[in-house]
Order: structure tokens, then C-alpha cells, then sequence
């Protein structure tokens, strides 16, 4: 049978014998590909929309491998890595930020000699070329042909698809083909596409007519022309799909919005459009340089490295090792003399003003300041504002199509009537306040004045707002949650009923809804007004107290911030001024230097300069009967610091791959689905430079997070029993738990084989 181009089909008569035609039957696509290219697709998370995009883990996938393991992984499959440049290393040593004791001591965790000469020999040399990584056609003609950009361009073409196939309203043209699959619809968009042509490709649309319409059956096709081994199948399509590594985390957040029933291969399509590309260009450039070049290839796929360390890797692993122990040893000094420390607010009576903060890292350093300069105001750490699941967009958070007069890009059909949606219960709204409070371990000792403190920030520029808004909760910028909270905790029929489950409000508590300001250090009560008389000098010394605080804060952070801050009383600056500091999106994002979780009462970390590093969440395991609070913090609240831990690690070892590039050359692509640099390329689902670089030196340390839990072991080895995510995390050496033991006054860390290691 002749193909489209006229050529005979001679598929399967040898390695490369289809390189020139097609099948005359489907290909197959057998058991075992299809599980290799489920195990592919699985190596991937989902990013999620831009709006929370700095709560996504690229390395969610890799969780079931040792950290050791994935970083391998990544090498040999893209040539990426886990770890900083040699340099860096040696720069933290120099500086005495690595001690010659940490680098022994990570030694000896790696089972190597930590004797002088050993610590020498790691710094002796910048170590070995990168590893040589699994072969793509169009990396390989990359190298036959350095003239012509084809890698970028097979990247660049998928790109502009799927911006017009994802986009939520940005576009004023849409892309034909958006109600069909995706594989199906790029078919579409690629046979028209005149880019290939001028390019020097020929032919393009009479291959991709040529291709099997079911994307798995065109997977087969690639990798059986290709002649891929079946024991490199799965990094094969690894290696692919990173390649459009951008697109490949947002695909899994497409099948996640359309609901449970949708189909479940879009990411499986997004392969078949990267393998298919791959066709297309080993069919469509002429003569035998290429073919012979792609043998040469295939045939060094045995000298890649396999998953066992490389001696160089262990040096690398050594070193970074080295820096976590170096920012381990202080913090856990620092917690082991306050491991019996008092609540200093014990037995002195009723306290004043109660702050409940979100416990992100940026507010350790507010709370440190408000605790400074009131210390008769109680503050403590939470997260779980958004159990109200209420959600609200201040502004439009997509780009808005181009025509002026088009409707708004979200309306899918006609208005809804308010009047027909359910109230929410009252047994509904006492059971969510009750479980809030419980979060908040205050369930009694109300003060007068109870401020609950959400946080956002609204910079104007924000195709990546999450960075510098509240990342964790979707467009929920704290204007909405703590009010809510606060008008039902408020409410008299509610407290009577929390009163039944044994919460007792006393009828002079007012709660009130508060907003940090992340980009300037500054709390706002929001609506205070039914009680400005009956708590008017609460309210006036609170107000001075958050003012002061806010000043310290921002004079503390000035000394270290990548963006400039305005050191004094920004709200009494003109206009002018605190429009050039605020809104054009700040460089310091919400979270950077995070490397810590600590929840355990306030009076372990009270009094502790903790750097904004750490998150904090009050938690005390006496209170919590049947540990469910327990089960939910180190499900959710830790979780989430680890996924943002792992965004920040990514950005900062891997920017090319796993970072955001230019902020200054960002353009929104798709409405809210991300932003491109410049005006083409993969997604950019990370952290930009601006935010980790400051022109010399990285800002934001790559450290896995050390994650402190005061409460029994046994019972934290039941929640991780109980959830193999928490557990795979942990075993595997992602993220670091320890167990704070007030009785014994020590800290135990919990090892990959589960045994808990007495730490101080």
C-alpha cells in the first residue's frame, strides 16, 4: 500500500524500516506499553490553575522513589537534577553556613568515611559532565543540524495549540476543535498548521492524516518506527511529556475540572501529540544523517546510568545533606531548650486580644514583632480558613479578551437564581465553626477581643498572583473566610449550640475579621462597627499595637528582602509612594525561605527568631481526645507546606525546567491557565527569578522541610499508617518528620526504615 507521500510500506521489516511509511493495519498499542505509558503520565502532578500555582509539587510523582533515587531518575531522563552546582556548596562552607561537623555527619548518614581527608575530597573538584540522558529525534537532529531550533520548535508548535485549546476566554478567535478530545483536536489544528513548511519540514499534513486516530494506537506507532526497547519505554515517555513539562502538570488539572466522569486520558493524549512530533520529524527531513544518527542513539541507550547512584550524585547528595544539617542543627538547638517552656500566659487570668494567624511563614515575623510590642496579646497559628469553602475573585483573575464589548468569559449560560440555592444549615454552620475552633486548639480561655487574621496581597500585575497572594486557597485573598467566620462565631443562637459540644463563649467575646497585607507587613481590621463603643479601647490599643508591629516588621525585613520595602508607616507614605511600593506585584513572594513546620503551642517557638522560615500551627495534643486534629494536620496543613517546600526546592536546583523564568518577559496565556516567557515556549508553572535571585546571590535556600509535631509517636505512626501520600513522603526522604517529646524533653526524627531516632 502507498502512504501519503507515495513511499511503499515496509513497517516492521526491521529496526527503522517504518520511518518512511505507515501501518497497513492499527498498530497495537500492548498491555505493556499502555502500563508504561500510564507509569509515564503518573510521574506527573497536577499544577492546578495560575491561581494557586505556588501550592503544586512538580516531584509528586516521583514520591514513591527515594529522593536519591528520583534525582537519577531526573538525570537520566532529562538531565535535570535535585541538587545546586558544586560552587553553591562551597560557597555555604565558606561562609560558615556548612560546617565542616555537618559535612561529617552527612557523611556518616551515607555510610562514608567522615574522616578529614574525606571531607576535603567532596569540595576538591566541580564534579563530573551532566550524565548522559535518554535520546529524543528531535533533540538528536538538534545536534546534526545546530542551525535550525527543531527541539524548540516541536515545543513552540505545541505550545500555540494548547494555549488556544486550554484557553478560559482570553482568546477573541477560539480554536475549532475545542469540543473534541485533545489528541483528536490538535490533529486538526496540525494539518492546517503552515509553520512546519516554512520551517523546512514537508509533508506535515499529509503525516498527521496518516497517524491512527486513538492516541494510544499512535503511541505504539512512534515507539515501534522508533524501535524503542521495551525496558526504556516508560523514560521514554517520561522524557517526552518533560519536554512540554509545563503543559504535561496542567493537563491533569483540565481532567480534575471537568469532574469525576471525564475522560481520563487527556494527559495520555497530550503524549501522543509529543511522540507524534516526534514522527513527524524523523518521516518528514530527508536523507539517512538523521536515521543514522537516531541508530547511534538507540544504541547508546545502555551506557545511560540506571537508578544507582553515580559516585559523582553521591557527593552532590553528600553536600546537600550538609545544608539541611546546617539549618536542622540551630533550629533544633533552638527548640530543645524551649522544649519545657511554660505558656506564658498561664495562670495570669484572662487575656485581653487573641490573634489567630494563618500560619504561613511570612507571618512568623509579624507575630515575633506584635508579641514584642503587646505582650499581653496571645497569638496563634492555623490553617483552616478555607474548611468554610467559600471562595471569591476581587477581581477578574484571567486576562480578558481583547474586543472590548465581548461578555464575560465565564458565562456558560444563564445567570443563576440566588433564591433557589440552599441556606446552609445551622447544624452545618455550628459543626464547621466548632471544627475551626478545634483547628485553632481554642476552645476555651476566650479573650475580650478575638481577631481572626487571613492574608493576601493585591498587586495589579499578577498573571502569577498566587505568588504573592494567598498560594494555598485558589483566589481566596482573605477578605471573605475570616469575615464569615467572624459574623457566625458572633452570632448568639450559634454560640448556644457550641455551647452543647462543650465550647462556651462568654457573651463579652467579639470576634473580628482582620487582613494581613503580605506586601507590606500591615493588618486592617475589617468591620468593627457594632462594637466600637463596647470594646472602643481594645480596639484602640490593638490598632496601635498591630501599627508598631507592622513598622518592626517591615524594618526587619527591609535588611533582607529581595524587593525594596518602605521601612516606616508605609500607610502614613504619599499616595505615590505606596503605589510604587504595592501594586506591581512585589519580587518577594509569600513563602520564600520556608523550611520549617512546626505545630506545637505557641510557647515552644515563642521568643525564637525563626526568620519567617517556618509555618506554624498551634496544636496541643491533650486537647485533641480522639487525634483527629492530629490526623488533620499532618494530612493537610503539612502537606500543603510540604508542596509548597517542594515548589520553591524546584525553582531555585532546576529553574530552567521547574521555574518561571523573566517575570518582566511573562505574558498570560489562556486567560488563568499560566504564562509563557516571552512569546513562546513550554508553560511556566514556577517561581520567577526575581523572586529567588537577587542579581548575586539565590535568596531562597533549597532545603527539604523539617516538619515538627508535638504529640505521641504512636499515634503520629497511626496517621501515617492510615495515608500512604504522608507516609510515602516521609519513608522516602522528601520530607522530614520529627516528634517534639515535651515529657522527655527530646526531639525524635522518624528514619525511612520507621524507627524513631532520638535527635537531642
Amino acid at each position: 500500500m502507498d502512504g501519503p507521500l507515495g513511499t511503499r510500506a515496509a513497517y516492521g521489516e526491521g529496526p527503522l524500516a517504518g520511518r518512511h511509511a505507515m501501518s497497513e493495519g492499527m498498530p497495537v498499542c500492548r498491555a505493556a506499553w499502555r502500563a508504561a505509558v500510564r507509569s509515564a503520565c503518573d510521574r506527573f502532578a497536577p499544577a492546578w490553575s495560575q491561581g494557586a500555582s505556588v501550592v503544586v509539587n512538580p516531584y509528586f510523582g516521583l514520591r514513591h522513589l527515594d529522593f536519591e533515587v528520583a534525582g537519577m531518575t531526573l538525570a537520566r531522563v532529562a538531565g535535570s537534577t535535585l541538587t545546586m552546582p558544586r560552587r553553591y556548596y562551597r560557597e555555604q562552607i565558606a561562609s560558615g553556613r556548612v560546617t565542616r561537623g555537618d559535612i561529617a555527619e552527612a557523611l556518616k548518614a551515607h555510610g562514608l568515611p567522615s574522616d578529614e581527608g574525606s571531607v576535603a575530597g567532596l569540595l576538591a573538584h566541580d564534579g563530573a559532565p551532566p550524565i548522559q540522558r535518554l535520546p529524543l529525534v528531535s533533540h538528536v537532529l538538534q545536534r546534526i543540524d545546530p542551525h535550525t531550533p527543531w527541539a524548540a520548535f516541536c515545543v513552540e508548535r505545541i505550545s500555540r495549540f494548547a494555549a488556544a485549546y486550554f484557553d478560559t476566554g482570553q482568546a477573541s478567535w477560539p480554536l475549532p476543535w475545542r469540543d473534541e478530545p485533545l489528541y483528536e483536536a490538535w490533529r486538526g489544528f496540525a494539518r492546517l498548521d503552515a509553520s512546519p513548511r516554512a520551517t523546512g519540514l514537508k509533508g506535515v499534513a499529509d503525516i498527521v492524516a496518516g497517524l491512527p486516530r486513538p492516541p494510544l494506537a499512535a503511541i505504539a506507532l512512534v515507539l515501534k518506527t522508533l524501535a524503542i526497547p521495551d525496558a526504556h519505554v516508560v523514560d521514554y515517555c517520561h522524557a517526552a511529556l518533560l519536554d512540554i513539562g509545563g503543559w504535561a502538570m496542567r493537563v491533569p488539572d483540565r481532567r480534575r475540572a471537568r469532574g469525576a466522569d471525564a475522560d481520563p486520558t487527556d494527559i495520555e493524549q497530550l503524549l501522543a501529540i509529543r511522540l507524534a512530533w516526534e514522527f513527524i520529524v524523523f518521516r518528514a527531513i530527508p536523507g539517512s544523517r538523521l536515521e543514522v544518527a537516531w541508530q547511534t542513539a538507540l544504541a547508546s541507550l545502555s551506557s545511560i546510568p540506571s537508578t544507582r547512584m553515580t559516585p559523582d550524585a553521591r557527593v552532590d547528595s553528600v553536600l546537600q545533606a550538609a545544608l539541611e544539617l546546617g539549618y536542622r542543627r540551630r533550629i533544633v538547638t533552638d527548640l530543645t531548650a524551649c522544649m519545657e517552656r511554660p505558656d506564658r500566659h498561664a495562670g495570669q487570668g484572662r487575656v485581653a486580644v487573641q490573634a489567630v494567624f494563618c500560619m504561613h511563614n511570612r507571618l512568623e515575623v509579624f507575630r515575633r514583632a506584635l508579641e514584642a510590642v503587646a505582650p499581653g496579646i496571645q497569638t496563634l497559628g492555623f490553617s483552616g480558613f478555607c474548611a468554610l469553602a467559600f471562595a471569591r475573585a476581587p477581581f477578574d483573575p484571567f486576562v480578558e479578551a481583547v474586543a472590548p464589548v465581548t461578555p464575560p468569559a465565564r458565562l456558560k449560560g444563564p445567570g443563576a437564581d440566588i433564591e433557589q440555592w440552599p441556606a446552609i444549615t445551622d447544624a452545618d454552620r455550628s459543626a464547621m465553626a466548632a471544627v475551626l475552633l478545634r483547628i485553632m486548639s481554642l476552645t476555651d480561655g476566650f479573650a475580650r477581643l478575638v481577631l481572626l487574621i487571613d492574608h493576601g496581597a493585591l498587586p495589579t500585575q499578577r498573571p502569577q498572583g498566587a505568588v504573592s497572594d494567598h498560594g494555598p486557597s485558589e483566589y481566596r485573598i482573605g477578605e471573605m473566610d475570616a469575615p464569615m467566620a467572624a459574623a457566625w462565631l458572633n452570632d448568639r443562637a450559634l454560640r448556644a449550640r457550641l455551647a452543647q459540644e462543650g465550647i462556651a463563649i462568654p457573651a463579652d467575646t467579639r470576634f473580628a475579621a482582620a487582613r494581613y497585607d503580605s506586601a507590606h507587613d500591615e493588618v486592617t481590621l475589617l468591620d468593627t462597627g457594632p462594637w466600637e463603643v463596647t470594646h472602643a479601647q481594645d480596639l484602640r490599643d490593638t490598632r496601635a499595637a498591630l501599627e508598631e508591629a507592622g513598622a518592626r516588621a517591615r524594618e526587619g525585613r527591609a535588611r533582607t528582602s529581595v524587593a525594596p520595602v518602605v521601612a516606616a508607616h508605609p500607610a502614613r507614605a504619599p499616595d505615590g509612594t505606596r503605589a510604587q511600593q504595592r501594586p506591581r506585584a512585589p519580587a518577594d513572594p509569600e513563602f520564600v525561605g520556608n523550611a520549617a513546620f512546626i505545630a506545637a503551642p505557641r510557647a515552644r517557638t515563642e521568643g525564637m527568631v525563626l526568620d519567617g522560615r517556618a509555618f506554624l500551627h498551634d496544636y496541643g495534643w491533650r486537647r485533641d481526645a480522639d487525634f483527629r486534629i492530629l490526623q488533620y494536620i499532618m494530612t493537610a496543613p503539612m502537606m500543603a507546606a510540604y508542596w509548597m517546600n517542594m515548589r520553591y526546592y524546584a525553582s531555585v536546583v532546576d529553574h530552567k525546567r521547574f521555574g518561571g523564568g523573566n517575570k518582566a518577559l511573562h505574558n498570560a496565556v489562556g486567560g488563568c491557565v499560566g504564562v509563557l516567557e516571552g512569546a513562546g515556549g513550554d508553560l511556566r508553572n514556577g517561581l520567577p527569578i526575581q523572586s529567588l535571585f537577587d542579581g548575586r546571590h539565590w535568596v531562597h535556600e533549597p532545603l527539604r522541610l523539617n516538619a515538627f509535631v508535638e504529640a505521641p509517636r504512636a499515634r503520629m505512626d497511626e496517621v501515617l499508617a492510615g495515608h500512604e501520600i504522608v507516609r510515602s513522603v516521609v519513608e522516602h526522604g522528601w520530607l522530614f518528620l520529627f516528634q517534639m517529646d515535651s515529657e522527655a524533653g527530646g526531639l525524635f526524627l522518624r528514619a525511612r526504615d520507621g524507627r524513631w531516632e532520638q535527635v537531642s
